[in-house]
């Protein structure tokens, strides 16, 4: 009996460590857990079983049981289960005519260790080993003939039990998995020598303790949908999963990350990675690719064009500078001359295209919106380009980086777009009409970061098309700070 306690403690005491280890590492700091939640494993479990004692077995009997199963961890679990099982025992020898049926209905509780979870090869295991010990509670009936301590008759006994064994099982599926196990019962109290019905009075058997043995098929099934949590689909049972499967993945991800290599061997601010013209001439203006910098489209690159933005159309010469005819002094006769000519074959002129030019960008500063003075020459240019093309109007979209939330970043970039519209407005005199505001918030960066990029931080101009609309201000609190010149809210 003290034997029995022993077992009884230590199984116990292995449940309790279990489940207070797993309090004990409950973080305290902000931590990233790798165990995702799992699914229940459901089964039935057929086999053969029989009785060790006094009277010999007779083999097979038959039995059969369910059992709920749930992970503590990748090695511990817990099974609930119940059995029902009938076996019979008779001695052949015809001076021994000792026989009896016994019939056993339980259920209870085992701890389940899986012994070969620790091998970190694979993301899941297709054979698992098992060693498992638990208790619970069984009724049984033996009913016996020619047993010499008592008459014939039957005896049923309510008493606990403790039960050990091993098996090993294969996954077949995520859903489905097979397994053998044996399993060996034995019953507390007086119980405990009668599941042969031979109380063994006279001492003249082969042990003083029956057990129930059950050698058996487990048919396994797993079940569960989403983890309410996390809203995500549990996994299988963790005893069938790598405990190192979620840092593995995890460390292949940042394995697979391009590493950020800020090199720029022309030093034109952009570096190699996404540098178009790696050659570019030292101190030439360069686009957000890294391409020299040609703004008309004259092929005479910004550098070296005295006329960067040169009216289209023209032809130009070796400076840039476009060739626009000196206008001719007409007399009347010319002009009507002229005007029956072009009468004759009237068309509507078209004007020229300007889809194609490559309009400065502006830059802010982090959280800002203030027009920097680095930035007015731009400005200027594109003011210039306006002026030189009276029927064009420009579209300024306003974007952000993506260090705050999209609220946030759909104001700020509003508020650029508008202090560099209201700037062209104040400094140049540029009819509000003629600029079309937009704003994109952090939704088109041209650096693919989370991180702040003052590349990121930027006003676009482009040509505006007919379809072209004006944004209202985005719904959110005011964001950034600056200081927008003049008035630009006349609309």
């Amino acid at each position: 009996m003290s034997m029995r306690k022993l077992i009884f403690t230590f199984l116990f005491g292995a449940l309790a460590a279990s489940l207070s280890a797993q309090d004990a590492s409950a973080p305290t700091a902000p931590y990233r857990s790798f165990s995702p939640a799992d699914q229940w494993e459901v089964g039935v479990h057929l086999g053969l079983p029989f009785v060790s004692g006094d009277v010999d077995s007779k083999f097979p009997g038959f039995g059969g049981g369910l059992h709920v199963r749930k992970s503590l961890d990748h090695v511990f679990s817990i099974r609930l289960n119940s059995l029902f099982a009938s076996a019979s025992n008779e001695n052949n020898a015809t001076s021994d005519l000792r026989k009896s049926d016994m019939t056993w209905i339980s259920g209870g509780g085992e701890v389940v260790v899986a012994l070969n979870n620790l091998i970190w090869n694979k993301p899941y295991h297709k054979l698992l080993l098992n060693a498992f010990g638990g208790v619970g509670g069984t009724r049984f009936k033996s009913t016996y003939e020619n047993i010499p301590s008592v008459a014939n008759g039957e005896t049923t006994y309510n008493t606990a039990y403790i039960n050990g064994g091993a098996g090993i099982s294969y996954r077949v599926s995520p859903k489905f998995n097979i397994g053998l196990e044996y399993t060996v019962y034995s019953a507390f109290g007086k119980g405990g020598d009668r599941l042969d019905g031979d109380p063994n009075i006279a001492f003249q058997g082969t042990s003083y303790r029956d057990n129930l043995h059950f050698p058996n098929l487990t048919l396994n099934f797993n079940l569960g949908g989403k983890d309410k949590k996390t809203g995500l689909a549990r996994v299988e049972p963790r005893y069938w999963a790598n405990p190192l499967d979620g840092v593995s993945t995890a460390i292949s991800a940042l394995e697979a990350r391009a590493i950020y290599d800020p090199t720029d061997s022309d030093g034109d601010g952009i570096i190699n990675d996404i540098d178009q013209e790696d050659n570019s001439p030292a101190g030439a203006r360069v686009d957000s690719k890294g391409v020299t910098l040609d703004s008309d489209g004259d092929k005479m690159p910004d550098y070296k064009d005295k006329e960067p933005f040169s009216p289209p159309g023209y032809p130009v010469d070796a400076m840039g500078v476009a060739q626009v005819p000196k206008p001719k002094i007409l007399t009347e006769d010319d002009v009507n001359r002229i005007v029956d000519a072009k009468l004759a074959n009237f068309k509507l002129p078209t004007q020229p295209s300007v889809v194609d030019w490559f309009l400065p960008m502006v830059h802010f500063d982090l959280n800002s919106y203030t027009v920097k003075k680095s930035e007015y020459e731009k400005l200027y240019q594109v003011a210039q380009v306006l002026k030189s093309n009276p029927t064009i109007r420009l579209v300024a979209t306003g974007n952000t980086d993506r260090l705050n939330n999209e609220t946030y970043n759909n104001v700020l970039s509003y508020n650029r777009a508008n202090a560099v519209v209201a700037h062209l407005v104040a400094q140049y005199g540029i009819a509000r009409d003629r600029v079309v505001l937009n704003w994109a918030g952090e939704g088109v960066n041209i650096i693919p970061t989370n991180t702040g990029n003052v590349t990121n931080r930027r006003v676009e101009f482009r040509v505006a098309k007919a379809a072209d609309k004006e944004m209202g201000r985005p719904e959110g609190k005011e964001a950034g700070k600056g200081r927008i010149e003049g008035n630009s809210s006349g609309f």
